[in-house]
Protein backbone atom coordinates (compact mmCIF):
# COMPACT_ATOMS: atom_id res chain seq x y z
CA UNK A 1 0.00 0.00 0.00
CA UNK A 2 1.00 3.66 -0.32
CA UNK A 3 3.60 4.72 2.25
CA UNK A 4 4.64 1.16 3.13
CA UNK A 5 8.07 0.82 1.55
CA UNK A 6 11.11 2.97 2.26
CA UNK A 7 14.78 2.89 1.28
CA UNK A 8 17.14 0.99 3.58
CA UNK A 9 18.85 4.14 4.86
CA UNK A 10 15.63 6.19 5.16
CA UNK A 11 12.71 6.21 7.59
CA UNK A 12 10.56 8.30 5.23
CA UNK A 13 8.25 6.24 3.01
CA UNK A 14 8.47 6.46 -0.76
CA UNK A 15 5.59 8.15 -2.61
CA UNK A 16 4.36 4.99 -4.32
CA UNK A 17 2.17 1.93 -4.16
CA UNK A 18 2.52 -1.30 -6.12
CA UNK A 19 1.00 -4.60 -7.19
CA UNK A 20 3.24 -7.66 -7.40
CA UNK A 21 3.11 -10.91 -9.32
CA UNK A 22 5.35 -13.71 -8.07
CA UNK A 23 6.50 -17.12 -9.22
CA UNK A 24 3.82 -19.67 -10.06
CA UNK A 25 4.47 -23.41 -9.92
CA UNK A 26 2.11 -26.41 -10.31
CA UNK A 27 0.15 -27.54 -7.26
CA UNK A 28 2.24 -30.72 -6.97
CA UNK A 29 5.57 -28.91 -7.19
CA UNK A 30 7.72 -29.31 -4.03
CA UNK A 31 8.29 -25.54 -4.01
CA UNK A 32 4.56 -24.70 -3.98
CA UNK A 33 4.51 -23.91 -0.25
CA UNK A 34 7.19 -21.23 -0.79
CA UNK A 35 5.20 -19.35 -3.42
CA UNK A 36 1.75 -18.17 -2.30
CA UNK A 37 -0.87 -17.91 -5.03
CA UNK A 38 -0.93 -14.62 -6.89
CA UNK A 39 -3.89 -12.33 -6.32
CA UNK A 40 -6.06 -12.34 -9.44
CA UNK A 41 -7.66 -8.99 -10.26
CA UNK A 42 -11.33 -9.83 -10.77
CA UNK A 43 -12.21 -6.34 -12.01
CA UNK A 44 -9.67 -6.54 -14.87
CA UNK A 45 -9.26 -10.21 -15.88
CA UNK A 46 -6.58 -9.47 -18.47
CA UNK A 47 -4.36 -7.79 -15.85
CA UNK A 48 -3.16 -11.02 -14.25
CA UNK A 49 -3.12 -12.91 -17.56
CA UNK A 50 -0.92 -10.32 -19.25
CA UNK A 51 1.14 -9.92 -16.09
CA UNK A 52 2.02 -13.62 -16.07
CA UNK A 53 2.89 -13.51 -19.78
CA UNK A 54 5.18 -10.56 -19.13
CA UNK A 55 6.67 -12.36 -16.11
CA UNK A 56 7.65 -15.36 -18.28
CA UNK A 57 9.06 -13.11 -21.01
CA UNK A 58 11.21 -11.20 -18.51
CA UNK A 59 12.28 -14.48 -16.90
CA UNK A 60 13.47 -15.80 -20.28
CA UNK A 61 15.29 -12.62 -21.32
CA UNK A 62 16.85 -12.29 -17.86
CA UNK A 63 18.19 -15.81 -18.16
CA UNK A 64 19.86 -14.90 -21.46
CA UNK A 65 21.44 -11.82 -19.88
CA UNK A 66 22.77 -13.92 -17.01
CA UNK A 67 24.35 -16.29 -19.56
CA UNK A 68 26.27 -13.31 -20.95
CA UNK A 69 27.27 -12.24 -17.44
CA UNK A 70 28.44 -15.79 -16.65
CA UNK A 71 30.63 -15.79 -19.78
CA UNK A 72 32.08 -12.41 -18.76
CA UNK A 73 32.87 -13.81 -15.32
CA UNK A 74 34.59 -16.81 -16.97
CA UNK A 75 31.98 -19.17 -15.55
CA UNK A 76 30.11 -21.89 -17.43
CA UNK A 77 27.44 -20.27 -19.60
CA UNK A 78 24.69 -22.13 -17.72
CA UNK A 79 26.05 -21.20 -14.25
CA UNK A 80 22.89 -19.30 -13.24
CA UNK A 81 20.37 -21.53 -15.01
CA UNK A 82 19.66 -23.99 -12.20
CA UNK A 83 19.66 -21.19 -9.62
CA UNK A 84 16.98 -19.09 -11.36
CA UNK A 85 14.71 -21.91 -12.56
CA UNK A 86 11.52 -21.47 -10.50
CA UNK A 87 13.31 -18.67 -8.67
CA UNK A 88 11.70 -16.08 -6.39
CA UNK A 89 11.45 -13.35 -9.05
CA UNK A 90 8.93 -10.52 -8.80
CA UNK A 91 7.11 -8.48 -11.43
CA UNK A 92 6.06 -5.19 -9.89
CA UNK A 93 3.60 -2.69 -11.34
CA UNK A 94 4.39 0.60 -9.57
CA UNK A 95 1.98 3.52 -9.36
CA UNK A 96 3.30 6.90 -8.23
CA UNK A 97 0.10 8.88 -7.54
CA UNK A 98 -0.20 12.61 -8.24
CA UNK A 99 1.52 14.70 -5.57
CA UNK A 100 -1.20 16.68 -3.78
CA UNK A 101 0.83 18.46 -1.09
CA UNK A 102 4.40 19.42 -0.27
CA UNK A 103 6.21 16.10 0.40
CA UNK A 104 7.78 15.67 3.81
CA UNK A 105 11.39 15.28 2.62
CA UNK A 106 10.33 12.33 0.47
CA UNK A 107 10.68 11.66 -3.22
CA UNK A 108 8.85 9.13 -5.32
CA UNK A 109 11.58 6.57 -4.62
CA UNK A 110 14.60 7.44 -2.47
CA UNK A 111 18.03 6.35 -3.68
CA UNK A 112 18.59 2.64 -3.24
CA UNK A 113 20.04 -0.51 -4.73
CA UNK A 114 17.90 -3.48 -5.70
CA UNK A 115 18.13 -6.71 -3.70
CA UNK A 116 18.14 -9.27 -6.51
CA UNK A 117 20.60 -10.50 -9.17
CA UNK A 118 19.51 -8.16 -11.97
CA UNK A 119 16.53 -5.88 -12.61
CA UNK A 120 14.93 -5.43 -16.02
CA UNK A 121 12.88 -2.29 -16.67
CA UNK A 122 10.98 -1.26 -19.77
CA UNK A 123 9.85 2.31 -20.30
CA UNK A 124 7.82 4.25 -17.76
CA UNK A 125 4.92 6.61 -18.36
CA UNK A 126 7.03 9.61 -17.30
CA UNK A 127 10.61 10.56 -16.50
CA UNK A 128 12.16 10.78 -13.06
CA UNK A 129 14.43 7.72 -12.96
CA UNK A 130 18.03 8.69 -12.23
CA UNK A 131 21.23 6.65 -11.92
CA UNK A 132 24.29 7.53 -9.83
CA UNK A 133 27.46 7.07 -11.87
CA UNK A 134 31.03 6.48 -10.69
CA UNK A 135 31.66 10.23 -10.60
CA UNK A 136 28.80 10.67 -8.09
CA UNK A 137 26.64 12.38 -10.73
CA UNK A 138 22.91 11.70 -11.10
CA UNK A 139 22.03 10.93 -14.73
CA UNK A 140 18.46 10.86 -16.08
CA UNK A 141 17.48 7.46 -17.51
CA UNK A 142 14.56 7.12 -19.92
CA UNK A 143 14.51 3.95 -22.03
CA UNK A 144 13.36 4.41 -25.60
CA UNK A 145 11.04 2.06 -27.49
CA UNK A 146 12.39 -1.51 -27.62
CA UNK A 147 15.01 -0.74 -24.97
CA UNK A 148 15.38 -2.34 -21.53
CA UNK A 149 17.27 -0.80 -18.62
CA UNK A 150 19.34 -3.39 -16.73
CA UNK A 151 20.46 -2.88 -13.12
CA UNK A 152 22.94 -5.05 -11.27
CA UNK A 153 21.44 -5.94 -7.88
CA UNK A 154 22.98 -6.56 -4.46
CA UNK A 155 22.96 -10.35 -4.82
CA UNK A 156 25.15 -10.18 -7.92
CA UNK A 157 27.36 -7.61 -6.20
CA UNK A 158 27.87 -9.99 -3.27
CA UNK A 159 28.50 -12.95 -5.56
CA UNK A 160 31.19 -11.01 -7.46
CA UNK A 161 32.67 -9.39 -4.33
CA UNK A 162 31.93 -5.86 -5.64
CA UNK A 163 33.41 -6.55 -9.10
CA UNK A 164 29.95 -5.91 -10.53
CA UNK A 165 28.54 -3.01 -8.55
CA UNK A 166 24.90 -2.75 -7.57
CA UNK A 167 23.25 0.17 -9.38
CA UNK A 168 22.29 3.10 -7.15
CA UNK A 169 19.16 4.76 -8.51
CA UNK A 170 16.14 6.83 -7.49
CA UNK A 171 12.92 8.32 -8.85
CA UNK A 172 12.72 12.06 -8.29
CA UNK A 173 9.57 14.15 -8.10
CA UNK A 174 8.52 16.00 -11.25
CA UNK A 175 8.50 19.80 -11.48
CA UNK A 176 5.68 21.33 -9.44
CA UNK A 177 3.65 22.06 -12.59
CA UNK A 178 3.57 18.29 -13.26
CA UNK A 179 2.64 17.16 -9.74
CA UNK A 180 -0.86 16.32 -10.96
CA UNK A 181 0.51 13.63 -13.29
CA UNK A 182 0.90 10.07 -12.00
CA UNK A 183 3.80 7.82 -13.01
CA UNK A 184 3.64 4.13 -13.87
CA UNK A 185 6.54 1.71 -14.31
CA UNK A 186 6.97 -2.07 -14.45
CA UNK A 187 10.31 -3.48 -13.24
CA UNK A 188 11.13 -7.19 -13.06
CA UNK A 189 13.34 -8.24 -10.16
CA UNK A 190 15.13 -11.44 -11.15
CA UNK A 191 15.79 -13.53 -8.05
CA UNK A 192 17.34 -16.96 -7.68
CA UNK A 193 15.93 -19.75 -5.54
CA UNK A 194 16.30 -19.13 -1.82
CA UNK A 195 18.97 -21.78 -1.32
CA UNK A 196 21.47 -20.23 -3.77
CA UNK A 197 24.79 -19.60 -2.03
CA UNK A 198 25.86 -15.97 -2.46
CA UNK A 199 29.38 -16.57 -1.15
CA UNK A 200 31.83 -14.58 -3.27
CA UNK A 201 33.27 -16.35 -6.30
CA UNK A 202 36.90 -17.32 -5.53
CA UNK A 203 38.18 -15.64 -8.71
CA UNK A 204 36.65 -12.33 -7.55
CA UNK A 205 38.70 -12.36 -4.32
CA UNK A 206 42.19 -10.91 -4.85
CA UNK A 207 44.86 -9.02 -2.94
CA UNK A 208 43.56 -5.80 -4.53
CA UNK A 209 39.93 -6.77 -3.83
CA UNK A 210 39.79 -8.72 -0.54
CA UNK A 211 36.62 -10.46 0.62
CA UNK A 212 33.90 -7.95 1.53
CA UNK A 213 31.01 -10.19 2.62
CA UNK A 214 30.24 -13.08 4.93
CA UNK A 215 28.60 -16.17 3.38
CA UNK A 216 24.81 -16.01 3.11
CA UNK A 217 22.08 -17.64 1.06
CA UNK A 218 19.77 -15.72 -1.26
CA UNK A 219 16.80 -16.51 1.00
CA UNK A 220 18.54 -15.29 4.14
CA UNK A 221 19.67 -12.12 2.40
CA UNK A 222 16.22 -11.41 0.96
CA UNK A 223 14.65 -11.85 4.40
CA UNK A 224 17.18 -9.44 5.92
CA UNK A 225 16.60 -6.77 3.27
CA UNK A 226 12.79 -7.01 3.31
CA UNK A 227 12.89 -6.23 7.02
CA UNK A 228 15.17 -3.24 6.41
CA UNK A 229 12.82 -1.65 3.85
CA UNK A 230 9.61 -2.21 5.83
CA UNK A 231 8.03 -5.03 3.79
CA UNK A 232 8.48 -7.70 6.44
CA UNK A 233 8.24 -7.58 10.22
Amino acid sequence: SFGKEHAKQSEVADLKEFFQIGQEVPADDPRKARYPDNVHVAEIPDFTKLGLQLYRAFEKVGGELLKAIAIHLELPEDYFEAHIEKGNSILRAIHYPPITKEPESAIRAEQHEDINLITLLVGASAGGLQLLNKDEEWLPIMPEENEIVINVGDMLQRLTNNYLKSTTHRVVNPPREEWHLPRLSIPFFLHPKSEMDLSALPKCITAENPLHYEPITAGEYLDERLREIGLKK
